[in-house]
This record gives C-alpha cells, sequence and structure tokens, in this order.
C-alpha cells in the first residue's frame, strides 16, 4: 500500500463523516428553514404526516333587507346577516391559518354537503362539519395538532369520527369524520329519509346507529374531551351546569339556542369578535 492511498482514507473518512452529519442535521433544521403551516405553529418536525383537513359548513345564501346589526338587535341573533357575515370571516381566517381547505354550501344540508365535498376533495383525510351557529373562539388550536392527535395514533386508526356531546347527548353541530368509504356509507345511512321517521331529530337517529347498528358503528367513533368540539355560551342551556358552558381558551362555542337569551348572546357574541380580532368593538 503506497503512502498516498493510506493518506487518502482518513481524508474520505472525514468527508463521509461530514456528509452524513450534515445530512442529520438538515434532517432536523429544515423545518424553522421552510416550514410547512402545521409545524409553524405546532412546533412539530416536518416528516410527520400532516392530514389533509377539509372545514364544510353551510350558509344561508337568503339575504335580507336594512341594516344588518339593528336586524340582529330585532330578531334572533343568529339569523342575522350580520352575524352570518361574521360566521364566514372567522371560519376563513381559521383556515387560512392553518392551510385547510374551506367549503361553503348554500342553503343544503348538511350530510348531502358533506357527502358532496367527500367527492369535491376525494384526496382529503377529515372533514370538520361545523353549522353556521359555530365560532372559533381560540385561533391558536389546531385540528391535526391538538384536536386529532389521539385520533391519529396507531392504536385509532380504525376510529372514523370523533364527536362531541353536552347535557342533551350527542350534539352534531361541530364533528370530524374521515373522507372514507366506511364514512360515507354511514353518512348515506344517516341520509335515508326513511331513518327519520321514527326519530325526533338527527342527534337521536345517530346515537340509535351508533348504540345499535350491527355493523359496529360505535367501535368506529371517538368522543372528543367536553368542549372540545362543542361548548354553550351560557350555562341555563344545560341545567346551570358549568362544565357545558364556554370557558375562557375554549376552541369553539355554539349560539344555537339565542332566541332565548338574546341579550346575553349578543354580549357574548360580541366577546367572541373581540377575543378574535375579528372587528373592532362596537356597540350592537
Amino acid at each position: 500500500m503506497s503512502y498516498v492511498t493510506s493518506k487518502r482514507r482518513p481524508e474520505l473518512f472525514h468527508v463521509v463523516l461530514l456528509f452524513v452529519a450534515t445530512i442529520i442535521l438538515s434532517f432536523f433544521l429544515v423545518d424553522p428553514i421552510y416550514p410547512f403551516p402545521e409545524s409553524v405553529i405546532s412546533g412539530d418536525p416536518w416528516w410527520r404526516y400532516d392530514p389533509l383537513i377539509v372545514i364544510v359548513t353551510v350558509i344561508d345564501d337568503t339575504t335580507s333587507d336594512g341594516n344588518n346589526k339593528a336586524e340582529m338587535i330585532v330578531n334572533n341573533l343568529t339569523s342575522s346577516d350580520y352575524f352570518k357575515e361574521a360566521g364566514i370571516q372567522n371560519k376563513i381566517i381559521y383556515a387560512d391559518k392553518y392551510g385547510y381547505e374551506l367549503v361553503i354550501k348554500g342553503s343544503w344540508g348538511h350530510i348531502p354537503a358533506l357527502l358532496e365535498t367527500m367527492k369535491e376533495y376525494p384526496k382529503s383525510d377529515w372533514l370538520w362539519w361545523m353549522n353556521s351557529n359555530i365560532f372559533i373562539s381560540n385561533y391558536s388550536i389546531s385540528l391535526s395538532s391538538n384536536v386529532l392527535r389521539n385520533v391519529t395514533q396507531a392504536s385509532y386508526a380504525d376510529r372514523q369520527m370523533l364527536i362531541g356531546y353536552d347535557c342533551h347527548g350527542l350534539n352534531t353541530a361541530s364533528f370530524l369524520i374521515r373522507n372514507s368509504p366506511w364514512a360515507k356509507k354511514f353518512l348515506e345511512t344517516l341520509n335515508n329519509p326513511g331513518l327519520y321517521k321514527d326519530f325526533e331529530d338527527e342527534e337521536t337517529a345517530m346515537q340509535m346507529l351508533i348504540d345499535f347498528e350491527t355493523i359496529e358503528v360505535g367501535s368506529k367513533i371517538s368522543f372528543a374531551p367536553l368542549r372540545t368540539l362543542n361548548s354553550l355560551p351560557f350555562k341555563h342551556n344545560c341545567g346551570n351546569d358549568e362544565k357545558y358552558v364556554w370557558h375562557k381558551d375554549d376552541f369553539v362555542v355554539n349560539f344555537t339556542g339565542c332566541e332565548e337569551a338574546k341579550e346575553d348572546c349578543e354580549k357574548r357574541f360580541e366577546e367572541i369578535l373581540l377575543r378574535t380580532k375579528l372587528v373592532k368593538q362596537e356597540k350592537l
């Protein structure tokens, strides 16, 4: 072996070692340099799988005449154009922040809207249904990094749906569902008009499917921790039980039922607008 050859081998070893070290280092540092929407917020590294999420809501596209804010005071808060417009902006801001898709359907039933969105976004992993009365009150909470963290783990790989509940049982105003053959079949079953003839509402029909359906519906569904996907504006909505009521820093608030407490709802609505900096404070 020549002296030149023996001298080159240590140099080659150091070059290879430096190359490997550079690759490993870049593997950990590339995320801050080239951030992805979720990793910027959650701190998760780029190599972790980030599901494609589509937010789906239905807004009645009919409009009314007159001053929107005056209409909100005279009539029910959630039926006003002012509320609807703020709700759309609320969801747009959140979707843009995390890179989620947002689909707004006009005058659709929510199950047909979900089924149609599954076709329109065949590569999506999850759909988040929000009815028009749901407002996001904490933009810092990410669906993929916070809400779906447990459901996306290997031990929950067969779970197809994440739904919340309150004192009345299941609450279908806000839930997450996979874009999968099972989920499509489940929604199509719920969409069967014959299913509702024996039940007073959708929540009851869904609860019956979960409890008694032979295809093991219950094993496919996870229940979100309390107030994760639904919280109520005031304690009188649930027999004065505070645990169901919106708390500071909760993710969402559901304004359904505000016709029973118009003034209180207007104050809560203004508080949410201020917390999310959606509009400047104005007297309603």
